[in-house]
């Protein structure tokens, strides 16, 4: 998939979703270089002579997708391959296949990725890569690794025999106390982390999600602040109704799962500004993977006993989040799409799926939806002057659809019903 060279583009007769409201038909957006120089409606206008013009035909135009918890280097994660996560392949394999997995997302549609776990600086390296222009691929928002206190490893047993080793992978454990929790986040942004990820509670497949938060406060304070001081976000996995409760209150930036958010939780995130990733898809997901019996089949039949308390678990978070996203997204939460895309119950290249599934089986409206992939991720890095919408003055970050997803999200599904996929003005998929 080669990239065209960046120029100035004419598209006319474009259904425009601009990332906010709804779709006005008979839309003309102009790129120029890498930026929108115009949005008008009507044919826009007259075309100069070395002008592209591409005439949509009633295609939707609109922002690229921004998944907002992206594992680049996941692929067929299960539950026996858990533990070692990172530890898989030697690292220039995992490279690659972190840049297959972002060549999967970029025809998909997503222009932009915040990441989640990461191990050797393969973000950061995946990052420039795009950036040199070595391959096509999205914008990268770097993760870190997945950081936790010393004691979360024993919760494996024996599966985490291999850490003993000393390499863990995409996790980086870190002993107790402030300064500890500090340094070891100014370490990651030295690694090129632009989102530092938390391990704060059990839950969302990593055992019940029952107990407190696992940091005490002054060490989740010092790790916020640390973050902040450099201009990089946090993000914390947080399930448990106290480690939420402790994400709003230090101010971190993002809090994955909330599997057991409650209106006190809503209350305390509207109030601090949190940003939430659901990531519900991955939790059902499982569910009905266990239900169908896919568990008995890798652990060899024992899977009911071994599993039974967490799947228990995992059926009611399903249930409870299901019950508080539609009242967060009337609040007024700041929702984001993005799932545990690269594990065995949800492949890379389902983005479209998840976002369809927020819309059939949970009632969001779709325009809504649509916000948590497009507009509402520009605010989490401070882009929305640059990335979100389609407006003059912005980053030319669009695809064309064939389809309304403001009346079909489904059209978003599949890769063939993108055609176009452009980043900064360069068209880095051109099927039209």
């Amino acid at each position: 998939m080669a990239a065209e060279a960046p120029g100035r583009w004419l598209f006319r007769n474009a259904n425009l979703f601009d990332g906010e409201r709804a779709a006005v038909p008979q839309s003309a957006v102009v790129v120029e270089g890498e930026r929108i120089v115009a949005v008008a409606q009507g044919d826009g206008p007259d075309p100069g002579p070395d002008d592209r013009v591409v005439d949509l035909a009633g295609r939707t135009l609109m922002p690229g997708l921004t998944s907002c918890h992206f594992h680049t280097m996941f692929e067929n994660v299960s539950p026996l391959s858990a533990p070692s996560l990172g530890l898989q392949a030697p690292p220039a394999y995992l490279a690659m296949l972190a840049g297959k997995n972002a060549g999967i997302a970029i025809d998909c549609g997503v222009t932009q990725v915040l990441c989640s776990s990461t191990t050797k600086a393969i973000d950061a390296s995946l990052k420039l890569a795009f950036e040199d222009g070595m391959l096509p691929g999205p914008r990268v928002v770097c993760g870190s690794h997945e950081l936790m206190i010393t004691s979360d490893l024993v919760s494996g047993g024996s599966r985490n025999h291999f850490m003993e080793l000393g390499n863990q992978g995409v996790v980086r454990t870190c002993e107790a106390g402030a300064d500890a929790w500090r340094e070891v986040v100014r370490d990651e942004i030295r690694l090129g982390a632009q989102i530092v990820k938390l391990s704060l509670s059990q839950g969302h497949n990593a055992g019940p999600s029952i107990g407190g938060a696992n940091l005490a406060p002054d060490e989740l304070d010092a790790a916020v602040s640390a973050a902040h001081t450099h201009g990089v976000r946090v993000r914390a996995h947080a399930a448990t109704k106290p480690a939420i409760l402790e994400c709003a209150r230090a101010g971190v930036d993002i809090i994955d799962h909330a599997d057991r958010m409650d209106a006190e939780c809503l209350d305390a995130v509207l109030e601090a500004g949190c940003f939430v990733v659901p990531s519900l898809l991955y939790v059902v997901r499982v569910v009905e993977g266990y239900d169908a019996g896919y568990f008995d089949e890798i652990f060899r039949g024992s899977a009911p006993a071994m599993l039974s308390p967490t799947m228990d678990d995992m059926r009611e978070c399903a249930d409870a989040v299901a019950r508080w996203l539609p009242d967060a997204q009337r609040a007024g939460v700041k929702l984001l799409a993005g799932d545990d895309f690269g594990t065995y119950a949800l492949a890379h290249g389902e983005y479209g799926k998840e976002l369809s599934f927020y819309v059939k089986r949970v009632g969001i409206a779709p325009l809504d939806v649509l916000r948590w992939a497009t507009s509402t991720p520009a605010h989490v890095m401070g882009m929305e002057a640059e990335l979100g919408t389609l407006a003059e003055g912005k980053l030319a970050d669009l695809i064309a659809v064939d389809g309304d997803p403001l009346v079909d999200i489904t059209c978003l599904e599949e890769p063939s019903r993108i055609p176009l996929v452009m980043k900064g003005g360069v068209a880095v998929k051109n099927l039209l």
